[in-house]
């Protein structure tokens, strides 16, 4: 993080009622030397998208700035875009667990949903205003820093894989993320005084509010908007057209659907049994804003669509079964050596992963035509699937870009890493994923759609799905 923004942030937090204790530099710089150690230790993947010349100058270059006290927010301003320089959407670094607490209970927060479209930050769920009428506003500006520097700032510190521009994107406008990052990145808080604009060219104007905790959010957000509400399960399932379509649902790898409710496993089995009766001609698989689950979940779903022996996986490597920051973890837990062999790179594989090997096609199969919703909400597991499915030729994308590596992640194992000075915790995944896929030239991306399509914050306030209907049009055709 350049000095500037570092300046502005500090200034701006300066005005927060909630300060904490300010720690001596060289309690920080312990901390920063075990974060790092820890990412070069533990993360099996991290030289994946960056260099390791890049990121040691960008951990240099963080380590420079702990030259005064701060307290464990301005670290972690500090920290955040250094762990974001991975470029690991399931490696991340986050507050002190009391602050935490403090952001889901009881700290005011700003009191809207936003989305991130083409670079402007649009409110989307207004819990400020009676009638919600800041729903589709632009925000130029909040409590007097300009939404440009605001969202740079967010972007830089938000995880994600590789150079996937709509996961992070996604990830800035899910749900309370905006809110959060405002009080925690920028040390922005309540009360807001927030300067809009509500048509593209129109007259800025200038609204003031208090911000609303966590609790009372939800509450306002489950009684104005259900629809936007997490489901109760893991999959729907849908006959169209006299059974020629059918539509299958996943909002996460796991859990249970169906009624009665069964593990997704079986209920994608009677799925499939369903399909093949009703001899369905197009299949469409709706992923999006699903953030992945268990593996073998995914490989099942592909299954049902090949129908030949196939590998899922190339590899998956872990640095070591043990490691020395395992002292700075709640529970300790070593890599079972009966999971993993250690071969001649000094690398421990896991081999007895249930999609390791060579797989086979699921019964009954299905060979029609199949499209596949996707937008960078879809993510690890999720992107395992469709990377695989891409490779294969099997289906038509829609939407946008997927939000997790084409050619892997790093998650699996993995522990939390609690900085002992600032109280920091650092989420670090052990095992790295390599995909049984190849020729895909962006390797730093993730699968893209065939039919890209964008949305005007008019038509998510509408709640309309282009997708869905480009979907349906290319079935039914």
């Amino acid at each position: 993080m350049d000095s500037a923004r570092r300046s502005i942030g500090c200034l701006v937090f300066a005005l927060c009622a909630f300060p904490q204790e300010r720690l001596d530099p060289k309690l920080l710089q312990q901390d920063f030397g075990i974060l790092r150690s820890s990412l070069e230790e533990g993360h099996s993947g991290i030289y994946r998208y960056t260099p390791k010349p890049d990121l040691d100058r960008a951990f240099e270059r963080a380590f420079q700035t702990l030259d005064h006290p701060m307290d464990a927010l301005e670290f972690l301003r500090i920290a955040a875009p250094v762990v974001a320089t991975v470029k690991c959407g399931h490696t991340s670094i986050g507050p002190p667990q009391t602050l935490t607490k403090d952001l889901n209970t009881s700290l005011p927060l700003f009191p809207s949903d936003v989305r991130v479209l083409d670079g402007k930050v649009f409110v989307f769920r207004d819990y400020a205003t009676e009638g919600a009428k800041l729903a589709g506003v632009e925000i130029r500006s909040i409590n007097g820093v300009s939404m440009g520097r605001i969202l740079s700032t967010m972007m830089a510190a938000v995880p994600g894989d590789g150079n996937v521009p709509t996961s992070r994107a996604w990830r800035i406008g899910r749900g309370p993320a905006f809110s959060r990052m405002l009080y925690t990145l920028l040390g922005i808080q309540s009360p807001f005084t927030m300067v809009y604009r509500a048509e593209p060219d129109g007259q800025e104007q200038t609204v003031e509010f208090a911000g609303k905790s966590a609790p009372a959010r939800q509450e306002l957000s489950a009684a104005k908007y259900p629809q936007d509400q997490r489901p109760d399960r893991a999959a729907d399932f849908k006959f169209l057209d006299d059974g020629n379509i059918a539509v299958l649902t996943i909002y996460g790898f796991g859990g249970s659907a169906g009624d009665p409710k069964k593990p997704l496993g079986q209920f994608l089995n009677d799925a499939f049994e369903q399909i093949h009766a009703r001899g369905s001609r197009s299949l469409i698989v709706d992923v999006r804003n699903n953030g992945g689950g268990a593996d073998e979940l995914g490989k099942q779903l592909f299954a049902f669509l090949w129908d030949q022996p196939f590998r899922y996986y190339d590899d998956l490597v872990i640095n070591a079964r043990t490691f020395s920051f395992a002292k700075y973890t709640r529970n300790p837990k070593d890599i079972p050596a009966d999971e993993v062999e250690r071969r001649s790179d000094g690398k421990f594989h896991n081999i007895k992963h249930p999609n390791w090997g060579i797989q086979q096609p699921g019964k009954p199969h299905f060979g029609g035509k199949v499209f596949i919703l996707i937008n960078g909400g879809s993510f690890s597991t999720t992107c395992e699937f469709t990377s695989t499915v891409h490779f294969h030729k099997r289906a038509t994308f829609i939407g946008e870009e997927a939000g997790g590596g084409y050619y892997g992640n790093t998650s699996g194992y993995g522990t939390a890493v609690t900085l002992p000075n600032s109280k920091l915790v650092l989420n670090l995944p052990f095992q790295t994923y390599y995909l049984a896929v190849s020729g895909y030239k962006a390797a730093d991306r993730s699968v893209m759609p065939d039919y890209p399509e964008h949305y005007t914050i008019q038509e998510l306030l509408a709640g309309e799905d282009k997708d869905m209907a480009i979907a349906l049009k290319l079935a039914r055709e």
